[in-house]
């Protein structure tokens, strides 16, 4: 409709309205004549009225709508949209479900949400009941629903912000000891941590003012945030686990989060360990094994404590020494060699040992774990002395078995040459024997390498256990100088150079050749292993003899404590008669030994006249028996007696035994001394009747009739050569001063003898007198040789006989009195003469062999000197020219008769010096032993097995100090047990 046409419309009702107004109402309609109708009024005055009051709304919708006539009224629903949900307000970044009902006459099959121009379908779960999900919401949400055309009213979902973890920083703070550095991570709230580690968290929150954390220990922590961050400390000492929980004015976090702190301790040091001990000279253990820690060793102790001889007593505290290791290492191997020599350990005596490590704990302080404990007991006097006849016996098995080799190797070379006269090439065969004859010779290298390690480690055990006499000392170490000059180079590059020259196929004559001097190399080896056997078996009866006098001596002696004992009753008398028991037991192993004796003497070439000594022997066990039955009676006294005798006659055989070696060795020595005169006065007239026929031969010539007298001389020559090799060999078994190059000389002049009548045989004087003059030299050599030896053994017998001993430095014996001691029996004898009040001619004579001596004791005085500025020594205060000055002029006053207190004074100041003096010589004489026992201190021999571990080892320590530094704690390890993965 147009504007024009309203303008129209408005003038015309104003118009009618206008002509209206002229009549009242009142007039226009009449009230009476109408009230007649007022009867019809009431039918529909009833029907609004029920309206009004069951259906109000046809009446006020209706107004309102007249009302509000601007408002767009839409058609009514048959039904209701009622929204279920008790609160429109969701957590952001939440889902919010929205629960709908739909009540009415019908219910619609579809209900869609609007909101924001989507309009999505409502979830039917039936029964008018529908849902729907607002994923993740993330803003206010503005929204309605529609069913069937029909729209709900418009809701509105608010939104609230749920406290929350942004996110947190952790710093871990390891504790010093560890030496690793602080660490950082982000967001990782489970973590592994060692012991005495502090934490710290830095959190950051959102929409957070309260923060909790629970600890599985009990521990709460309620705090205030500031700006969105809170920080907390804490060291742990164990596992705990935590839980967080943040909140905000309007609500707590949806869930607490829950953590764990999962704590390693530290854990104890390991070890593991094998131990080696010395079972023949028990010098020395060897302990081996492996260390770990998971964090660091500081340090590896050996403990040890004795146990005394005869005595459960143990020492009451554990000594220790420190065992090195490398603290720079987690997991290592260590191999320690204890010297327990300075232990001074006594036969029967035992050790008690371990091994304790500590790691580096820096938290609970330094732990410890223990290896298992080892024990060592030194074997008694009596075990040693079986291990040592033992010991002798398998090393005289060793040598007896090396010189039948030998012999057989000599046989199958002498086959071998034979077989090789008559032909001109070697066959199969040929090769073979010499190629068995090469393996025989290797054993029996093999054979005397492992007899003179026997034999040293022999010499070495009798060292230790049971120290023989200087002279006897003197021989186990030309017994063993023999066995090591046993093999030479020379023979060894002539094998050397025989497998060289099978594996050339060499032609026979080069063959044969290397086998003619292979032959005489070992027939001066079996000469001297027979030598060695020969010499082995005299110094193991004179070994035999002086520990059966020792232990006779040491037995009285127990024999006589105990019979004093016994008389005193000093101890009960089951005790007197257990050790008399024990003294019968000794006696028995005595008697034991002296069968020894016996049997080693039945077995020597040259032998000892070992005296019968069953009487005696009787008699002693006879006096042990009474006493033992005489103590059971309660006869002590008359046990006593019985004892002291018994001691008595074993000192009387001991002495008599004692007297029975001096003699032998006396008399041996003479004989020798005799024996090797003689031989030298034959080389002396070999030696000339070999150079006459040699000047002879260069005169001849093959045709020449002296030819054939002088060849017979030759033969002749050569026969008194081997009588005079014979003589020398056998005395060699006897001497041992003859050194084994004498034994070699002989065998060289005997194969220059040989091969000098090999030349007159085949008519060549010239190369015979070349020979002759070869065979002379080594006479003559071996006559100076023989003449040094002859010296030393002059020497040796008349010092012996001045001693009046045989220079045992045993207990007991009385040494030649030195200069110091001869200058005080000097002093006392003048002034005891100045005292005495001598005159006349007994006084001169005196005095005269006062001077003799003081005289003697000056020249003494100078070989002292000499000796102490021997190798650049000095002698105390470098005054001993002056102390020979007043020394003659002690001997000027003693020939005029001048004995004045000055003289005594001066005495006494020569007596001080010279005692100085000495004591210089035998600090010198000890270092210098010192030194040399340290030189030739033996090796420590390692069983194969313990050395392949030890070299396992060492091989595991070198590559673990191959490990980079770089590398971190958790790599080291882990290359620690690689390395024991691959020895393992």
């Amino acid at each position: 409709m147009s504007e024009k046409d309203s303008e129209l419309i408005r003038a015309s009702i104003e118009q009618k309205t206008n002509s209206l107004s002229i009549v009242p109402f009142s007039n226009a309609i009449s009230i009476r004549e109408n009230k007649r109708y007022l009867r019809y009024l009431v039918g529909p005055i009833v029907i609004i009225v029920l309206i009004v009051f069951f259906l109000p709304h046809i009446f006020v919708e209706s107004t309102a709508r007249i009302i509000n006539y601007n408002t767009d009224y839409k058609e009514k629903a048959p039904f209701t949209f009622v929204l279920e949900n008790k609160s429109l307000k969701a957590f952001k970044n939440e889902d919010f479900e929205i629960n709908l009902s739909i009540k009415g006459n019908s219910v619609p099959e579809s209900v869609y949400l609007i909101s924001a121009n989507k309009r999505s379908k409502l979830k039917n779960l039936g029964k008018g009941k529908f849902s729907y999900l607002f994923k993740n919401i993330q803003r206010k949400e503005d929204f309605n629903f529609e069913a069937a055309g029909f729209i709900s009213d418009g809701y509105s979902i608010d939104l609230i912000n749920r406290p929350e973890l942004a996110s947190f920083d952790v710093y871990l703070n390891y504790p010093s000891y560890l030496k690793k550095q602080s660490e950082k991570v982000k967001n990782i709230g489970n973590l592994s941590i060692p012991e005495g580690t502090s934490v710290t968290w830095e959190f950051s929150t959102k929409s957070a003012n309260v923060i909790k954390i629970l600890f599985s220990s009990g521990k709460q922590i309620t705090e205030n945030i500031k700006d969105d961050s809170y920080k907390l400390s804490k060291t742990f000492n164990k596992t705990e686990s935590y839980d967080l929980e943040l909140q905000n004015k309007q609500v707590k976090s949806k869930e607490k989060i829950s953590y764990t702190i999962n704590v390693i301790p530290d854990q104890f040091p390991q070890i593991s360990s094998e131990e080696y001990h010395d079972s023949i000279l028990y010098n020395f253990i060897s302990l081996g094994g492996s260390l770990n820690d998971d964090y660091g060793l500081t340090s590896l102790r050996l403990f040890y404590k004795k146990t005394l001889a005869d005595s459960k007593e143990k020492e009451s505290q554990f000594k220790s020494i420190n065992v090195p290791i490398d603290p720079k290492f987690l997991s290592q191997n260590f191999i320690f060699n204890w010297n327990i020599d300075s232990l001074n350990l006594k036969p029967g005596e035992s050790l008690e040992y371990y091994l304790q490590v500590w790691d580096n704990d820096g938290v609970n302080g330094r732990k410890s774990s223990k290896s298992k404990t080892y024990g060592l007991k030194l074997p008694s006097k009596e075990e040693v002395s079986k291990a040592i006849s033992k010991n002798s016996s398998q090393t005289e098995n060793k040598m007896e078995k090396a010189l039948s080799k030998s012999q057989q190797i000599q046989k199958d070379l002498n086959k071998i040459e034979e077989k090789l006269k008559g032909k001109n090439n070697l066959n199969w065969q040929d090769k073979k024997s010499i190629e068995e004859l090469l393996n025989k010779h290797e054993e029996l290298r093999k054979e005397i390498e492992e007899l003179k390690k026997a034999n040293e480690k022999l010499n070495q055990q009798q060292d230790k256990f049971s120290p023989s006499s200087e002279e006897m000392a003197k021989k186990m170490e030309q017994l063993q100088k023999l066995m090591n000059e046993l093999l030479d180079e020379e023979t060894k590059k002539l094998y050397d150079e025989l497998q060289k020259l099978m594996e050339k196929n060499a032609p026979k004559q080069d063959l044969q050749k290397v086998l003619d001097a292979i032959q005489k190399k070992e027939s001066n080896l079996d000469k001297e292993l027979d030598r060695a056997l020969e010499m082995f078996k005299q110094l193991k009866f004179d070994q035999k003899s002086e520990e059966i006098i020792n232990d006779l001596k040491e037995t009285a002696k127990e024999q006589e404590k105990l019979a004093e004992k016994t008389t005193q009753k000093q101890e009960d008398q089951k005790s007197l008669q257990e050790q008399q028991e024990k003294l019968n037991e000794d006696f028995k192993n005595i008697q034991e030994k002296l069968n020894d004796l016996e049997k080693i003497n039945e077995s020597l070439q040259n032998k000892n006249d070992l005296e019968n000594t069953d009487s005696k022997e009787n008699e002693i066990s006879n006096e042990q028996q009474n006493s033992s039955e005489q103590l059971k009676n309660n006869q002590n006294k008359k046990a006593g007696n019985s004892q002291k005798n018994a001691a008595d006659k074993m000192k009387e055989m001991a002495d008599k035994l004692s007297s029975m070696q001096k003699s032998n060795e006396q008399q041996q020595a003479e004989e020798n001394m005799e024996d090797l005169r003689m031989i030298l006065e034959n080389l002396v007239r070999l030696s000339f009747d070999q150079e006459d026929v040699m000047k002879e031969f260069k005169k001849v010539n093959q045709t020449d009739p002296r030819f054939i007298a002088l060849s017979q001389k030759q033969l002749k020559l050569k026969d008194d050569s081997k009588i005079i090799e014979d003589s020398l060999l056998a005395l060699a078994k006897r001497v041992y001063q003859i050194e084994s190059f004498v034994t070699r000389e002989v065998g060289q002049m005997k194969d220059f003898m040989d091969e000098s009548a090999k030349a007159i045989k085949d008519r060549r004087p010239d190369i015979a007198a070349g020979k002759q003059q070869f065979a002379m030299t080594s006479i003559n050599n071996l006559a100076l040789m023989l003449n040094d030896v002859l010296k030393q053994m002059q020497e040796q017998m008349a010092q012996s006989m001045k001693s009046g001993s045989s220079m045992c430095k045993k207990p007991g014996k009385n040494p030649k009195p030195g200069v110091g001691e001869l200058q005080k029996q000097l002093n006392q004898k003048i002034q005891q003469l100045k005292q005495g009040g001598k005159t006349g001619k007994e006084l001169s004579e005196e005095l005269a062999k006062l001077a003799a001596e003081q005289e003697t004791i000056r020249k003494a005085m100078k070989e002292l000197e000499k000796m102490m500025n021997k190798n650049g020594g000095q002698a105390p205060g470098n005054n001993l020219n002056q102390l020979s000055q007043k020394m003659e002029e002690t001997e000027n006053d003693l020939v005029n008769k001048k004995l004045t207190q000055e003289m005594i004074l001066r005495q006494q100041e020569i007596l001080t010096r010279l005692l100085e003096a000495e004591k210089a010589v035998r600090e010198r004489d000890l270092d210098e032993k010192r030194e040399a026992e340290s030189a030739k201190e033996p090796k420590q021999d390692i069983p194969p097995s313990f050395e392949k571990y030890l070299k396992a080892k060492e091989r595991q320590i070198d590559l673990l100090k191959s490990i980079s530094p770089a590398l971190t704690p958790y790599y080291k390890q882990e290359v620690n047990e690689y390395f024991q993965k691959i020895d393992n």
